[in-house]
Parts: C-alpha cells; sequence; structure tokens
C-alpha cells in the first residue's frame, strides 16, 4: 500500500514540475531547466501501470523543447547585438 502511495505522489510531483516548466519556460529558462529535467526523469522512473505518468512527462518534454528554443534565440540576438555595435563603431 505504502509503494503505490508513493508512486502516486511522485507522477504528481512531475506533473507539477511539469507544469512550472512550462510557465517558467518563456521567461526563465534556466529556472525551467532546473524543474523539467527532474520532473522528466521522475515521470520516466515511476511510471506504473496503476498511475498514468504520461501527462507529466508530456509537460516536461515540451517545457525543455521550449527552453532550449528561448535559449538559443537569446543567444542568437546577443551575438546580433554584440555584432551589430561593433560595426557601429568602426
Amino acid at each position: 500500500m505504502n509503494n503505490e502511495n508513493n508512486s502516486k505522489k511522485l507522477c504528481v510531483s512531475s506533473l507539477v514540475l511539469g507544469i512550472v516548466g512550462l510557465v517558467f519556460s518563456l521567461f526563465l529558462p534556466f529556472v525551467s531547466y532546473g524543474c523539467s529535467i527532474p520532473g522528466l526523469v521522475i515521470g520516466l522512473k515511476k511510471q506504473h501501470k496503476d498511475y498514468n505518468s504520461r501527462p507529466g512527462i508530456i509537460l516536461n518534454v515540451i517545457a525543455i523543447a521550449l527552453s532550449i528554443v528561448n535559449s538559443a534565440l537569446g543567444i542568437i540576438m546577443t551575438v546580433k547585438l554584440f555584432f551589430a555595435s561593433n560595426s557601429d563603431e568602426e
């Protein structure tokens, strides 16, 4: 009984971490990485036939993907801004 209760709690925690990661993925991707990667690991480890951890896994994967896109766009914009400011000085 206790093991089933633990599995259910871990599936719910994976779902909550996925929601938090999804919310922060657009504004603070480093927070999203900190929530979504552990949430994904928990969801994958605790797949149980009685408790569905699939929504948590899906939310965590989406949050990680959005965070990667947001980070990449931030790096591209920073590099373009840096080179644009260097070409204006010459």
